[in-house]
């Protein structure tokens, strides 16, 4: 009960600094971040990217998106479905294929292709509301995506996509706190991405409580 009202207390905290930032602000500083995601792409080699449709005051990844269109990578976004609690995944090639879903969520259509469930993302960029070093991510409190790593990405291996997903925290510098409140089920990112850079968090201490 007291980690769930930690929780809560910083989950308004955090929306509130990064709400802060102006809209200028953040327009360069997600220019910045998604520049060194794209290395990232170009760097791993990664063919399927699966990113986030950003919302309010979100660092905005439609840049990184274009980029991956543009140079004929598969681009998945995710479709909420409030009744499960999960996500399901889709291939979208253009804006136009979306519409307002659950929370307002700019999301694939329900009749847009899905993703395999034997293929995995070689790339997932998350959005959160705080992040730290270890990749501990702070979100919004529903669980999608730490179902989603239980239920499609646990065991990294055994499909026919890549042979291991790289699940990224994509976020302002803002955003960094000292250390995340985490429970047992929560996922922990293996990147994080700022403005500021590239941190790999996978060598860092990790204790998920």
């Amino acid at each position: 009960m007291r980690l769930a009202a930690s929780k809560r207390e910083l989950r308004a905290a955090m929306g509130a600094v990064r709400g802060s930032l102006s809209n200028l602000d953040r327009q360069e500083r997600s220019a910045l971040a998604c520049r060194h995601a794209w290395s990232f792409v170009e760097a791993a080699g990664a063919e399927t990217v699966m990113a986030y449709a950003p919302i309010r005051s979100e660092l905005d990844v439609r840049p990184l998106i274009e980029n991956c269109w543009q140079s004929g990578r598969s681009v998945i976004l995710p479709r909420v479905h409030s009744d499960t609690g999960m996500l399901s995944l889709h291939v979208v090639s253009s804006w136009h294929e979306l519409i307002q879903g659950t929370y307002g969520i700019s999301e694939p259509a329900a009749d847009s292709p899905e993703l395999d469930e034997d293929v995995r993302p070689a790339v997932i960029f998350v959005p959160g509301l705080a992040f730290d070093l270890r990749g501990g991510r702070l979100g919004y409190g529903r669980g999608y995506y730490d179902r989603l790593l239980a239920h499609r990405m646990a065991g990294n291996g055994g499909g026919t996509g890549e042979a291991s997903t790289v699940w990224i925290g994509l976020a302002y510098a803002a955003q960094l706190i000292p250390e995340v409140p985490m429970e047992a089920h929560d996922a922990f990112m293996d990147f994080l991405i700022t403005e500021d850079g590239i941190v790999d968090c996978r060598l860092r201490e990790r204790d998920s409580g």
